[in-house]
This record gives structure tokens, C-alpha cells and sequence, in this order.
């Protein structure tokens, strides 16, 4: 190889790198020009929440956004549809846990929210109600309430109220539990669990060793109450180590 061919090939090369930064550049900015000129062709709303514990559904938001937006976002221009405007917006609802909204090459307008998960309802006397998030944050009832979680009916002490809300994290965190879960109430420092069948009290006591007293629990009920009955006993009792105490 020549010394002259020596010293154009690395010069073409790095021309050649350099055009290909302004095309790319260029591409981009047209893409966004053009953006800027096409409609919203439709609104996407995806909700990330369990099925059973969903405390918003698509209807809701968007009846708030054609509060927010009159007449709707379909059909308006992309560049007077403040994306930031629509995320804090949505943040604001105490249900919401993040909100991310985009537009697609299409024109398409894509609401992704993630939702707080329920984990206990509280509706004492006399009182708004209001349920606990996996994340401790306390959020409203809704008109239409939807989400399929545990009851506390009680006025209860701060104190009770994270222990009902440690018991509800692990009545989450075990499907079989969560399945047959209906309230949770508290008798005399007690905590007790309500399922949805048989008329029984589950009493689990205090907080100690939540996981044994539920795999004592599920033990219980598939070798001895399938075996003589699930109506056997109004009253299973957990709260003692290491053994089941049935009335």
C-alpha cells in the first residue's frame, strides 16, 4: 500500500463516520418535525395491578382525562398534548404509583400506570373508608370499589392498624390464605381472620411467626378438616406454638 492510500483511508473513514452522524441526526429530526404535525390517532391505556386487588380500571381514567382534556385527546395535534402534563396529573391520584405516558411512531397516545397494590380495606363506623398499599400508602375508597381484599370493620389504635397491615403482607404473599381470606378483625390484642366459608375464626394472636401459623393452618385443613369436615370447628386457634387448639 502506497503512503498516499495510507493516509486517505483513514481519512475517508472518518468522513464517512461523520456523515453518518448527521444522517442519523437528520432522520431524527425530521421523525420529530413531522412528530410535531401528526395527531393523536388513539389513547392506550395499560394498568399494571393484580386482577383481584385492581383499584382503577380504563373507564375511570379515561373519564378523568375528558375532564382534564375536553373533548378528549383523539384527533388533537401531538405538539399541544403536554405529555409531563398528563403524568402528573395521573400521579396525583393516590391509586397511582407512576405514570408514563409516550407517543408512538403512529400517532398512538400510550398511558402505562403502575398501581399501588391493596392489601387490607378498612371501613370503621362512621368513618371514610380507606385501604392499606403494599407500599404503606393510604388511599381513598373509591365510588366503585373493585379490588378484592381483606375487611377491617374496627376503630383501631396506629399500632393495630401496622399489625393488621403485617398480617395482610403475608395473607398476600400465600395464595391459599389470600384465597379464603374474607376479614381480619381484632378481639383483645388478637388477630383474627375471617374466611370466606364455614363461619369460622381463625385466630392467629399476635404477629410471631406468621408463615408456621399458616403452614399449620393449610397442614389443618388438608389432613384433618378434609378427613371430618370443614364445619367441624367455629374456632381454630393458632396463636399457641406449635400446636392447634379447635372449639
Amino acid at each position: 500500500m502506497s503512503s498516499m492510500a495510507s493516509k486517505i483511508i483513514p481519512y475517508l473513514r472518518k468522513s464517512l463516520y461523520v456523515i453518518s452522524i448527521v444522517i442519523v441526526f437528520v432522520i431524527l429530526l425530521l421523525l420529530r418535525k413531522n412528530q410535531q404535525h401528526q395527531i393523536c390517532t388513539h389513547v392506550k391505556i395499560v394498568i399494571d395491578a393484580p386482577v383481584q386487588r385492581q383499584l382503577i380500571t380504563q373507564e375511570i381514567i379515561k373519564d378523568k382525562l375528558d375532564k382534564w382534556y375536553i373533548g378528549g385527546l383523539s384527533g388533537v395535534s401531538q405538539n399541544s398534548i403536554s405529555l409531563s402534563d398528563i403524568e402528573e396529573k395521573l400521579e396525583n391520584i393516590p391509586a397511582i404509583k407512576e405514570a408514563e405516558v409516550s407517543f408512538d411512531l403512529k400517532g398512538e397516545l400510550k398511558i402505562d400506570i403502575l398501581q399501588h397494590v391493596p392489601l387490607v380495606r378498612f371501613m370503621p363506623p362512621n368513618q371514610k373508608s380507606f385501604y392499606l398499599a403494599d407500599d404503606l400508602v393510604k388511599i381513598p375508597s373509591f365510588d366503585v370499589d373493585i379490588a378484592r381484599v381483606p375487611v377491617v370493620n374496627d376503630h383501631l389504635s396506629h399500632e393495630m392498624i401496622k399489625k393488621v397491615y403485617t398480617l395482610s403482607t403475608y395473607v398476600h404473599e400465600n395464595a391459599f390464605i389470600d384465597a379464603i381470606t374474607e376479614q381480619i378483625f381484632v378481639n383483645k390484642g388478637d388477630l383474627i381472620i375471617i374466611p370466606k366459608i364455614n363461619n369460622q375464626k381463625i385466630v392467629i394472636g399476635d404477629t410471631t411467626d406468621i408463615p408456621a401459623k399458616f403452614d399449620k393452618l393449610i397442614d389443618f385443613y388438608v389432613d384433618g378438616l378434609n378427613h371430618i369436615g370443614w364445619d367441624k370447628y367455629r374456632i381454630i386457634n393458632l396463636k399457641y406454638k406449635n400446636q392447634i387448639v379447635c372449639k
